[in-house]
């Protein structure tokens, strides 16, 4: 019938309306040294970008190519193909009009920067070679996406046919037993002293411990004859030291309160210095202090004083007993003062001056390093000023006690590893023994880590000189 669609024309003609209203994307394939090892279909409208660094969209190895390179740019709704002065290629435009890069080089591109643009149509089509790296390109219509594969309904089945029915019942059964015995344990009475507890207790036996929470005070003993000596008193005053009386005045040998305590009496005094000084047998004495006291005799010193038939009292024969009723008390002066030499004393040979110690002062003279890294020269030597100056001033002023007057320089030539730490490290230049003691504190130095234009860690040398003057 006239003016009738079949369902086949019917079919075509939708088929063309949805391959005309789908949208051309750009495909791209890598090849190198002739063969291909990347191919992609970029549905986005995004910028496509080459190189050697792992952040571009096609990461290509190849020497010449920069680390970062976009090659297919956006401007609004159209592409733009950017391309260097050292690449080689042709373009074909939406005519079919083949061009190398050269000529749109003189007609068609404009020059930005360090590379060249053209703008390309929906049916542009080329191809851009830079030694064994060969990328060509073209627009196609997107194709349908591929639906995720699925298993068919009746293979798939529904969620309770995962689940074997047998081994339901049996959780099932586990569960509920489970549960009832908990609750029954929990409700019955547990009576503790079954016979395990019985049992228990005859085998093992408990150690018991007791503990006296009130101290017992110690017993103050006194001393027969004192009014202290009483019971109720030294209840009473136990916690309180006893306070030294004035001096009587009515006493002219004078000084001590005899009702104050004392700690020691004068004949325990006088028996205690008979014992070290009384002749023994075979002529020593009974303590044995002349073997222990070389160049004295104290037993022929005794005996001199006997055989001068002068009289031998206390207070040297100066008319006065001793103080109070010749009972001992604790003295009241203090030792001798540690802090310094009396006042109007002077040592032989006048005060003793302190020597001065040479000292030295290190500055920078030259610092350098042939790699271009995150790590600068000044980053390093800022740290060596600020952590490890000390340690070489310390190799500096040790040398000096030994040469008050050496001066010269000295060049620390190290390499700082990924890790921070420094390797390779040596000083040159000065006396050995400085620069020994120097390259042994260089082992241990610690600086940032060093890193590439990537960002990536990586090794960095330096050289830094330095100036060693004494004061």
């Amino acid at each position: 019938m006239a003016g009738s669609t079949s369902p086949r024309d019917a079919r075509d003609t939708g088929s063309s309306q949805a391959l005309g209203s789908r949208h051309r994307v750009l495909r791209i394939g890598v090849l190198l040294g002739g063969k291909i090892v990347e191919e992609r279909l970029v549905r986005e409208r995004t910028n496509v970008s080459i190189g050697q660094s792992m952040k571009n969209t096609f990461s290509i190895p190849v020497e010449g190519l920069p680390l970062e390179y976009t090659m297919f740019a956006i401007d609004g709704d159209t592409h733009v193909l950017r391309f260097l002065d050292k690449m080689d290629g042709r373009l074909s435009d939406s005519s079919g009009q083949v061009s190398t890069l050269d000529a749109l080089k003189a007609k068609g591109a404009v020059k930005k920067d360090d590379h060249w643009e053209v703008k390309l149509g929906d049916n542009s089509r080329g191809k851009i070679t830079l030694g064994d790296l060969t990328v060509l390109f073209q627009f196609v219509s997107e194709p349908p996406r591929q639906p995720k594969p699925t298993l068919p309904a009746s293979v798939r089945g529904t969620f309770a046919d995962r689940f074997d029915p047998r081994l339901i019942v049996i959780l099932g059964i586990s569960i509920v037993t489970h549960f009832t015995i908990m609750i029954i344990a929990l409700a019955m009475d547990v009576d503790d002293d079954n016979m395990a507890e019985r049992a228990y207790n005859m085998v093992f036996k408990q150690d018991k411990f007791q503990v006296d929470l009130a101290p017992k005070l110690p017993e103050v003993k006194t001393e027969a004859g004192s009014d202290a000596g009483s019971a109720k008193s030294a209840d009473k005053k136990a916690d309180k030291p006893a306070k030294a009386t004035p001096k009587q005045s009515g006493n002219d040998g004078g000084g001590r309160d005899p009702k104050a305590p004392v700690q020691l009496h004068e004949d325990d005094v006088n028996a205690l210095v008979n014992g070290l000084t009384a002749d023994g047998p075979n002529g020593r004495s009974d303590a044995d202090m002349a073997s222990r006291r070389p160049q004295t005799d104290l037993g022929a010193a005794a005996h001199e004083v006997a055989d001068s038939n002068r009289p031998v009292a206390v207070g040297g024969n100066s008319g006065r007993g001793s103080r109070d009723d010749g009972n001992s008390r604790p003295g009241t002066g203090h030792g001798p003062d540690l802090g310094g030499a009396p006042s109007g004393i002077e040592s032989a040979g006048g005060g003793k001056t302190s020597e001065h110690s040479p000292q030295g002062r290190i500055s920078v003279s030259d610092k350098s390093s042939p790699d271009d890294s995150t790590l600068t020269p000044d980053m390093v030597l800022q740290k060596i000023m600020s952590a490890y100056m000390a340690g070489l001033k310390r190799c500096y002023k040790t040398f000096l006690n030994k040469d008050a007057s050496a001066r010269g320089k000295v060049t620390l030539s190290l390499t700082v590893n990924a890790t921070g730490r420094t390797t390779k490290g040596a000083a040159s230049g000065f006396a050995p023994e400085v620069d020994t003691c120097i390259t042994a504190q260089m082992g241990t130095w610690r600086f940032p880590v060093p890193k590439d234009k990537d960002g990536s860690a990586t090794e960095a040398n330096f050289q830094i000189t330095l100036q060693l003057v004494p004061d």
